[in-house]
């Protein structure tokens, strides 16, 4: 157990939450959920919380007050309800919760269920995968616009579009956009626009209604050209809270059309905006650099010297050293010749003396031989001392007096009866050889 622990990343319980949320809501598409509240509670803030139970389960759900605006009844305990709902957790309690997106009394379950089913299998085709999407460009030259030509969020789009980005053309490719077959008159539409290549984005959109009125908007077809069309598509259908198909393929989803507008263009103003404040930095380095070279120029000034002077200068420099190297010369000279007549009394005063020499010499070896011989009859003693304390500690000297030395079977000398088994075998040493034996009995001194 402890190897266990000493291998494994201890977590602590925000990092184990997490990553179940992180978890849950990556792999967890949206669900339709059917069941009966209880536990309703409205807080303070606007949202909601209650339990979604059936005969045998439930599950915490939230609703949040922007979301309570598309509930077209009172919502209470006890009212059995259909949710549209992301799968998540609640952080700080550790609690699997449903976050629902959209909520209505039991009964349009049908269609629901069509649009789960349509939208699970096209999601495991990869019609709805991120890598599969397409940025919005940054300044469209033509945006292209699919909707009715009578709808309401064409009016909102175009003048949005008008007031952000006024010089950018319009290309308007009608459809309707409610009505059995409007799906597949938007879906070519979608494919006219790719197919003319002639804008740049475009931008898929209606007002809001009911799921009925949105429900070609979740048409197969539909979803299927934008995901072959080349042209990067922004949705924007319905209110916030409405979501259909074309919003899980186009390469942007806006809550609104009025949003899918402003997603497309940058603003003049902003971009006025961002360019003055380009201008601001490029002045203020530019200004910088400017003087930085006025500095190093003023730095450069100073150094600046005219070639007559600067010759002038170096003209007193060698005069100077000159001067110094013949001071220095002459005082050399001198040192060497009082140097040399030292060293000359020296060698005077020094002259060997060969026979004062020859009797020190013969004098030290008097004495080194005396030494030496004083210290050999020294060790030649203490050899001789050692030699009989070394034989008086001979193991063969001490077995020829009649001892024995007893070994186990490793070899190793015992020197206690604690240490021997009966029935073990032992080899007994002898002065003049081994005895092998086995022991029969054992007695303590004391007994």
């Amino acid at each position: 157990m402890s190897e266990l622990f000493s291998q494994s990343e201890v977590l602590s319980v925000s990092q184990v939450t997490r990553t179940i949320k992180s978890l849950i809501e990556r792999h967890l598409p949206e669900i339709l959920v059917r069941g009966e509240i209880s536990n309703f509670v409205r807080a303070a803030s606007g949202h909601c919380y209650f339990s979604l139970k059936d005969d045998s389960s439930q599950v915490r759900c939230v609703l949040f007050r922007s979301r309570m605006v598309a509930a077209a009844f009172e919502i209470a305990n006890g009212i059995e309800v259909e949710l549209l709902a992301t799968p998540s957790m609640f952080e700080k309690r550790g609690e699997f919760q449903l976050i629902a997106q959209s909520i209505r009394k039991s009964g349009l379950g049908r269609l629901f269920e069509r649009y789960e089913e349509q939208k699970r299998k096209l999601y495991a085709e990869g019609l709805f995968d991120a890598s599969k999407k397409n940025p919005l460009p940054r300044f469209p030259k033509k945006i292209g616009v699919v909707t009715s030509k009578d709808a309401a969020a064409l009016r909102d789009v175009c003048k949005t579009l008008a007031d952000r980005a006024p010089g950018v053309p319009v290309i308007i490719y009608p459809s309707p956009v409610q009505g059995v077959g409007a799906g597949k008159k938007l879906a070519e539409a979608v494919s006219l626009a790719g197919e003319r290549l002639e804008v740049d984005v475009l931008i898929i959109c209606r007002g809001g209604g009911s799921l009925e009125d949105l429900w070609e908007f979740n048409s197969e077809e539909l979803v299927r050209a934008i995901a072959l069309c080349s042209i990067p598509v922004a949705s924007g259908v319905g209110h916030e809270t409405d979501t259909t198909l074309v919003d899980f393929v186009s390469d942007y989803r806006a809550p609104t059309p009025t949003a899918a507008a402003t997603a497309v263009v940058y603003s003049v103003n902003d971009v006025s905006r961002d360019l003055q404040g380009l201008l601001g930095g490029l002045v203020k380095r530019i200004r910088g650099k400017i003087d930085d070279r006025q500095q190093h120029l003023d730095y450069l000034n100073r150094r600046l010297i005219h070639p007559g002077k600067r010759n002038a200068l170096y003209a007193a420099k060698l005069n100077r050293l000159a001067i110094r190297i013949n001071g220095l010369m002459q005082r050399t000279l001198r040192h060497q010749e009082l140097r040399l007549t030292t060293t000359g009394v020296h060698l005077g005063r020094s002259r060997p003396d060969g026979l004062r020499s020859l009797e020190l010499l013969q004098d030290w070896q008097k004495r080194i031989h005396r030494g030496m011989v004083s210290t050999l009859n020294q060790f030649h003693g203490r050899l001789l001392g050692l030699n009989s304390s070394l034989s008086h500690l001979d193991p063969e000297h001490v077995l020829s007096r009649g001892y024995a030395i007893v070994r186990n079977k490793k070899g190793a000398i015992l020197r206690s009866t604690k240490l021997i088994e009966i029935d073990e075998r032992l080899t007994v040493q002898l002065h003049d050889g081994d005895l092998e034996a086995w022991v029969a009995a054992k007695r303590s001194r004391d007994s």
